[in-house]
């Protein structure tokens, strides 16, 4: 304990001694999560009062006019910061250090009437000082394009490349590893759409490939993470149909097949196998108070290997967000799952979240917000459970449409029932940086 409460005083006083010059701007990016879940969408003729969250309500004289380029909109930017952290490495004996970051990004957007294109790319480099293992370069590149087909249908094709770190609350490896963890994600989607009356149907069907780096030792070796590399492709279909201009229903199905390179070591099998999810909820959009979309059902995955029993159970996703005033958002979320792991003898585990976050606009260009986070891993066919949690803190000044200053401080900790699931870990860390835009 008292070797924690050390660390922590050295990581305040790295955040509060680290001076960073800045100038970042950050343009509109694309997300592609895990979720299975498509947001319904009220068909055209059922039109609702849509509420808007605060980070989403337009804000004239801040907001970044771009780079006019024929039909196009052109949002370059470049970010510049640094920050500190209480433990570099999420490992019981924690070594705290300082770290500074660049993010340069740009965004190429369609002014089209009708379909549109968009092309945006970023990338991050952050250097922890002392620490060199610890680098990061990161970076993401998205296109995508919509077709309309006549007015109620249209063609969405997605194409995303990234390389990223991996998730220190990921119960596929420890925190340890996680720190050190880079992979590299392909990812290509195509959706279409089709909406009759108050009906809408959805068909989509991605194909993402992932590509784990060598993991730099303390020694100087790498190791190597290729039994990881796996390729994922899965449809999902949806059918929705509106009561009311407020409320929709929807049912949903999915399929998603798993697919590894090699065998996790000589004469023990991958993780191959076959998800399946089936859920039903409802969507609903009530002006000035709330919107959210809440589903639940049912989860099965089955693995190729002998070795590795099915598994399946409830699944459930949500997401709220409430209105107490225009100036307020609260949201709400939360899912349950089921991931693959070689960390477990059943070859799967239930991952569990939940979140909460809250948005303030406390004077006009200066936002707050606050954040929590749960999660727990349960390993299926095993005793060996997971659990973290995480609250933070943000403010956000837009001074100007070219130059915004952040900064946030969080705290983070993950403990599991095992030391194969990695032992407990705690952080605090700290960030602040300079935006400019244009």
């Amino acid at each position: 304990m008292k070797a924690s409460a050390v660390s922590l005083r050295r990581a305040w006083r790295f955040l509060v001694c680290v001076a960073v010059p800045a100038c970042v701007i950050v343009p509109a990016r694309a997300q592609v999560g895990e979720s299975l879940l498509l947001p319904p969408v009220v068909p055209p003729g059922f039109n609702r009062g849509r509420n808007q969250s605060v980070t989403e309500l337009p804000r004239k004289g801040f907001d970044p006019v771009g780079i006019r380029v024929g039909s196009f909109n052109l949002l370059p930017s470049i970010q510049s910061g640094g920050g500190a952290t209480s433990n570099t490495y999420y490992t019981a004996d924690p070594t705290p250090s300082a770290f500074i970051s660049t993010t340069p990004s740009a965004a190429l957007v369609s002014r089209w009437n009708r379909h549109e294109l968009s092309i945006s790319g970023t990338c991050t480099f952050r250097e922890y000082l002392g620490q060199s293992r610890r680098n990061e370069a990161t970076w993401q590149s998205d296109v995508r394009g919509r077709v309309d087909l006549g007015r109620f249908s249209s063609v969405t094709v997605e194409e995303i490349s990234t390389q990223q770190n991996e998730s220190q609350f990921t119960g596929e490896v420890t925190p340890t590893v996680a720190a050190l963890s880079r992979y590299r994600r392909d990812f290509l989607s195509v959706r279409g759409v089709n909406q009759v009356g108050r009906t809408r149907t959805t068909i989509a069907a991605d194909y993402a490939l992932f590509r784990y780096q060598p993991l730099p030792l303390l020694s100087g070796e790498t190791r190597d993470q290729s039994y990881r590399d796996r390729n994922i492709a899965r449809v999902t279909g949806q059918f929705e149909y509106a009561l009311s201009p407020s409320l929709a229903l929807f049912v949903q199905g999915s399929f998603a097949n798993q697919a590894f390179k090699t065998e996790f070591s000589p004469g023990v099998p991958n993780l191959d196998s076959d998800g399946y999810r089936a859920l039903s909820g409802i969507n609903f959009d009530l002006a000035g108070k709330m919107r959210g979309s809440f589903g639940i059902g049912y989860t099965r995955q089955t693995f190729v290997a002998p070795l590795y029993k099915p598994a399946s159970g409830l699944s459930f996703e949500g997401r709220l967000e409430v209105f107490p005033s225009r100036l307020t958002t609260v949201t709400l979320g939360a899912r349950r799952s089921i991931e693959v792991t070689n960390l477990s003898i059943g070859g799967a585990y239930f991952n569990n979240l939940v979140n909460a976050r809250i948005d303030r606009e406390v004077w006009r260009g200066i936002l707050v917000n606050a954040t929590a986070e749960y999660t727990r891993q349960t390993y299926i066919r095993t005793a060996q459970t997971a659990s973290g949690y995480r609250f933070g803190t943000g403010a956000r000044y837009v001074s100007s449409r070219r130059v915004v200053l952040d900064g946030t401080v969080s705290y983070a900790n993950r403990n599991s029932s095992s030391g194969v699931l990695g032992n407990e870990y705690d952080e605090v860390r700290g960030e602040i940086g300079l935006t400019f835009r244009i």
